[in-house]
């Protein structure tokens, strides 16, 4: 599941204690909707927590608790009666449901692979990351819609709104701004690592023509690999995450110079190793294997500190940041 919601809670002063049965105010009907959604931020800040902190069993495990819990949150929106003249609050709040429902079930990453027509490419990536910004985009729409709804509601009743009062960040949002900058990091490293995979793919099938077309290919991915991480703004969080990126990538390009035209030299026009290039090959894919997978490293740990330094830990007493 790859959202989060990040609407602020709405709040309003004389609060009524809420009746199960149906609402004896309008505040009531109000602050019905504001306790629900409270309580989807706090399970999705949980399964932050989780995907930040524990394996992936127990991160799958939270993300179909919460799924579990949306859906029922959703079905007790819909079955709802809504308040006189309600101004469409409930109407939005389903459809919010519906959208953040279909963003947790959805299979993007097929869809996505359909649309590129291969199994494994950064094509496919793109398309997934598209596909799942149209619908958070929508998302957002939704809650735009719904927010002002409550406050028209509000103001036809004489409620008076607040929100936090404040202009300090929430932690839910805090937590998207990471994992968004994040995102966008890994679309850059993305596209040069399957670049290196299509290289090393036509290297192994004995192809040096094929293969001398994807080092080409590699020099595009990294030059656009490199565009893409200087338009990204370091956020205050970040200390060290992307610039082992750029070191991830810069690598690439310096490979696509050197160390792959080596390796594809080593084999002659049938696909044979010659000879007298057995050691250059090997050195150089030994090369290769070693500083990526220091590299990658690096950069996975560098991303997986600046989550763990600014999520909270499961069952950790959540704080507005």
């Amino acid at each position: 599941m790859r959202f989060l919601l990040t609407i602020n809670c709405l709040f309003f002063l004389s609060i009524s204690l809420i009746n199960a049965q149906g609402f004896g105010s309008p505040v009531e009907y109000i602050e019905y909707f504001n306790k629900e959604f409270a309580l989807m931020q706090e399970m999705q800040i949980e399964y932050s927590s989780f995907l930040a902190h524990t394996g992936s069993a127990e991160a799958e495990a939270k993300r179909q608790s919460l799924l579990a819990s949306s859906q029922k949150i959703h079905d007790r929106f819909a079955s709802l009666k809504a308040f006189e003249d309600d101004k469409g609050i409930k109407s939005n709040a389903v459809k919010v449901l519906d959208i953040m429902l279909l963003l947790g079930n959805n299979n993007y990453t097929a869809t996505a692979i359909d649309k590129a027509g291969c199994l494994d490419c950064f094509e496919a990536v793109l398309i997934e990351t598209e596909l799942i910004d149209k619908d958070v985009d929508k998302l957002g729409k939704a809650m735009s819609s719904m927010v002002k709804s409550i406050e028209e509601f509000a103001k036809a009743n004489n409620i008076q709104m607040t929100d936090e009062g404040d202009n300090h960040e929430t932690l839910l949002a805090k937590i998207n701004r990471i994992n968004n900058y994040l995102q966008e990091l890994n679309l850059a490293t993305l596209e040069v690592q399957y670049a290196d995979a299509a290289i090393v793919k036509a290297l192994n099938e004995k192809n040096p023509s094929k293969a001398k077309e994807e080092v080409k290919n590699m020099v595009k991915a990294a030059n656009n690999a490199s565009k893409r991480l200087k338009k990204i703004e370091r956020i205050k969080e970040d200390a060290t995450a992307i610039g082992q990126a750029e070191k991830l990538v810069d690598f690439y390009k310096d490979a696509s110079k050197k160390l792959y035209p080596d390796m594809v030299s080593a084999f002659d026009k049938k696909g044979n190793v010659i000879n007298e290039k057995v050691d250059l090959y090997n050195k150089s894919i030994q090369k290769l294997a070693k500083s990526t997978g220091t590299l990658t490293m690096k950069y996975e740990t560098a991303k997986l500190n600046l989550q763990q330094r600014h999520i909270p830990k499961p069952k950790e007493k959540v704080i507005r940041s």
